[in-house]
This record gives C-alpha cells, structure tokens and sequence, in this order.
C-alpha cells in the first residue's frame, strides 16, 4: 500500500513538474513576430503569364505580346500569438510584371505597359508542432490584391486607358517550419499571393 501511495505521489509530482514547465514555456514565449521574405511564382505571375498567352486582344484595335516576368515576390509581415499554437497576422506583398501592346493596323507601333501588383491579407497560423526551437505550422491567407497599368502612348498619340483593379487573393500553406528562437527562419510550401515555396527570416519580441 505504501508503495502504490508512493508510486501515485511521484506520477504527481511529475505531472505537476510538467504542468509548470508548460505553464512557464507559455508565459515566456514571445507574442509578437516580424518576418520577410521571398516567394517563387505566385498567383498574380502565373495568372498574367497565361492570360497574356493565350489572349489576342487587350482593347479595341490593340493585341498584346508577353513580355517581362519575375519569379521572386518580395513580402513583410507581422503576427501576434495568442498562444503557442494560434497566431493572426497581416502581410504586404509587391510584385511586377509587363506587357507588349500594340495596333493591329501598324505593329511598329508597339509599347510596353507596366503592372505592379500590391496585396494585403490577414493570416490565420496554427502550430502543429511548437518546440522552442522550431515549430511545424500551416496557414491560409485572405486579403486584396491591388493591380495598376502604367499609361502606354503610341507614337500617333492614342493611349491605351488604364486604371487601378482590385480583386480577391488567397493563399494556403498546408506545411511550413521555422527554425530559431528569436531570431531565425523559415521556408513553406503553398501556393497563392505569396508563390509556391517561400523563405525568409523572422524576429519574435
């Protein structure tokens, strides 16, 4: 009997033990988190790409030619957690791209347009595995994102009208680690406003 009182008393005192590390691992673990990054290929770059393909004509009298891409997207971000396993953030995001335009009727006279993109979500992340080194996390994006056309005049004075169109992006990283405590880094793999694979650094304070 005082073997089992015994056994029971230490199973105690180690869950207690436990309980207070968790406990003290919770209180010191930093909320707040900025971090930026590159991305590989995101939506706004493969979606361009292949409209520009496989479109003819852009406005009235006028064809387009692909032109420019880029493959890296330069993002920023902040995050506060909650806990160790619950954060919500928001993130910038810049990109660029352009498109050959010209008349049907006089193909020399060809310009350039320019597009640049900027995108603002928010961003609920989930730990799956936090350790104070490292943690294992998924998360999915939803915000806006902002394209604007530079003007293109021709040589006989007609300009192709542009304008500021906004639309709906998201994003989904289904698996991600970062690795550090307070300084440190991180790579994902996802697809959407942000790109395909995606690392950078981070700062927790």
């Amino acid at each position: 009997m005082k073997k089992l009182c015994l056994c029971f008393a230490c199973v105690g005192m180690m869950l207690d033990i436990s309980a207070q590390e968790l406990q003290k691992a919770q209180a010191s673990m930093p909320k707040n988190e900025v971090y930026a990054g590159l991305g590989l290929l995101n939506d706004n770059q493969i979606l361009a790409m292949a409209t520009d393909i496989v479109s003819t004509v852009v406005t009235l009298g006028y064809l387009v030619r692909p032109g420019s891409y880029q493959a890296f997207t330069p993002f920023a971000g902040y995050r506060h957690w909650f806990t160790n396993r619950f954060g919500l953030g928001g993130i910038f995001a810049f990109d660029a791209n352009s498109v050959e335009v010209y008349n049907e009727n006089d193909r020399t006279q060809m310009r350039t347009i320019n597009r640049r993109y900027m995108t603002f979500a928010v961003e609920p992340i989930f730990n799956y595995v936090y350790k104070p080194s490292w943690q294992l996390y998924g998360y999915l994006g939803l915000g806006t994102t902002i394209v604007s056309f530079a003007d293109a005049t021709f040589d006989n004075g007609t300009k192709v009208n542009v304008s500021r169109v906004p639309y709906i992006n998201v994003h989904v990283t289904p698996i991600g680690v970062r690795f550090g405590k307070e300084f440190g880094g991180f790579a994902e793999l996802g697809y959407g406003y942000k790109g395909i694979l995606n690392a950078g650094f981070t700062y927790r304070f």
